[in-house]
């Protein structure tokens, strides 16, 4: 029994990051809205806060987000026209809380496990949310499995296996996205592949990093991917069903983002009416419907019926954007909070492809992120959020107390199994 214990101590310094990265992966609630992720982040702050110096702007990161529920709280209590619903403003402020705790959390694991097992422990907790929660059985895959499943597929190719596994994994991957009419996905899914394969050519000997030129270059790749994967939908290459959802949007808009997300013109009303938001606790009022509704049917969208009044403002606001369910919320240092992340990551993959060094993971999350960030709820969105800003944080390796390596030491291995370190 002793040395049971004293085994399981010495395995405490790995065992616990990688059982907290893992946990900020769950968002299942345990008790008023708090979920899994906030409890263990709240339990932890003793810890990852002193990690955010080894790291930059990551300090700036979590001041941002402690001012932005600031916001989020005096927005609601000082409104004099909408309802303050406290379990509303529970459920939002600890979900917006959760998120900024989950980059500090997963900052720490990184310190002491590395990236690539940050991001497969993360991979698991997804999967174990899957299972607490049910999943999405509208379409399992699409909606619950495929980026749990991707990241740790992925994760474990790029790290055994190298440059050529990953490449394979991503590839078979996006074949599994598509033909689940997994569309947005699968074109992430194959700007990652088209990356990752570029990086093969390598980097001539002295050349300094051109990150520009990789935004240019990246920005006119992803504008190819969304034109194949539109020619392709619409072709029924991809099956009937997208096809017929496809063109249904084509044909109401013009377009497969203004078509497929009328929630835009929502965001871009209430935001005109109210640029300061709304509060993370306040009702909408029935003015505050029928101005969303008014901004949808300007992109010829027919706002009256169920999905806007029961999921958009059933009782919250609800505009399926990232970026407009935090302004709508926390105000502008709500947005401000989402555009750090964008901004930061986009930074860290051009800097990393100039180098031939970016991993799938860290591209593909930085492309999902900024289509969350325009496009997706937030509550679907915030784990991932996360965690691409913990793997794109640059540290500042003067202050890192644990070497911060995508591969972990043999002493971490040993650690782990319990086994001498190899040499």
């Amino acid at each position: 029994m002793v040395r049971a214990s004293e085994a399981l101590m010495d395995r405490a310094p790995v065992v616990v990051p990688l059982i907290a990265a893992a946990g900020m992966a769950v968002r299942y609630q345990v008790a008023g809205g708090v979920s899994v992720c906030l409890l263990i982040a709240i339990v932890l702050a003793p810890v990852w806060i002193g990690s955010l110096r080894a790291y930059r702007g990551m300090r700036v990161f979590v001041l941002l987000g402690v001012g932005a529920a600031i916001w989020g709280t005096l927005g609601s209590l000082l409104d004099p026209v909408r309802t303050f619903s406290a379990s509303l403003f529970v459920v939002e402020t600890s979900t917006f809380l959760a998120m900024v705790g989950a980059v500090g959390t997963l900052l720490w694991a990184r310190q002491c496990v590395g990236s690539s097992w940050m991001v497969i422990a993360f991979a698991i907790g997804g999967l174990v949310n899957v299972a607490l929660t049910g999943g999405n059985p509208v379409n399992l895959w699409k909606y619950s499995l495929s980026i749990p499943i991707t990241l740790l597929v992925v994760a474990l190719a790029e790290h055994f296996g190298g440059r050529i596994a990953e490449i394979a994994a991503v590839a078979a991957i996006a074949v599994i996205s598509g033909l689940n009419d997994s569309r947005s996905f699968t074109a992430f899914l194959l700007l990652a592949l088209m990356i990752a394969v570029w990086q093969l050519t390598g980097r001539r000997e002295g050349a300094a990093a051109k990150p520009l030129r990789v935004l240019i270059g990246a920005g006119l790749l992803g504008l190819a991917v969304f034109n194949l994967i539109q020619a392709l939908l619409l072709e029924g290459v991809l099956g009937s069903a997208s096809q017929q959802r496809s063109q249904a949007q084509m044909d109401a808009t013009g377009s497969l983002i203004t078509g497929g997300r009328p929630e835009m013109g929502a965001s871009f009303a209430l935001l005109v009416r109210q640029p300061w938001g709304y509060g993370a606790g306040s009702l909408p009022t029935s003015t505050d419907v029928w101005v969303a509704k008014s901004g949808m049917s300007e992109l010829n969208y027919d706002p009256n019926n169920g999905y806007v009044e029961v999921f958009m403002f059933g009782g919250r606001f609800e505009v399926h954007s990232v970026l407009g369910d935090l302004w709508l919320r926390f105000g502008p240092l709500g947005a401000a909070v989402a555009i750090f992340i964008c901004v930061y990551a986009v930074m860290a993959v051009a800097k990393h492809v100039s180098l031939r060094s970016a991993s799938a993971v860290l591209v593909l999350l930085t492309v999902l992120t900024l289509w969350d960030t325009l496009f997706s709820p937030f509550l679907s969105s915030y784990r991932t959020m996360a965690l691409v800003l913990a793997l794109a944080a640059a540290p500042v390796l003067d202050r890192l107390p644990i070497a911060d390596t995508a591969s972990p030491s043999p002493r971490f291995l040993a650690r782990l199994t319990g086994g001498p370190p190899s040499v």
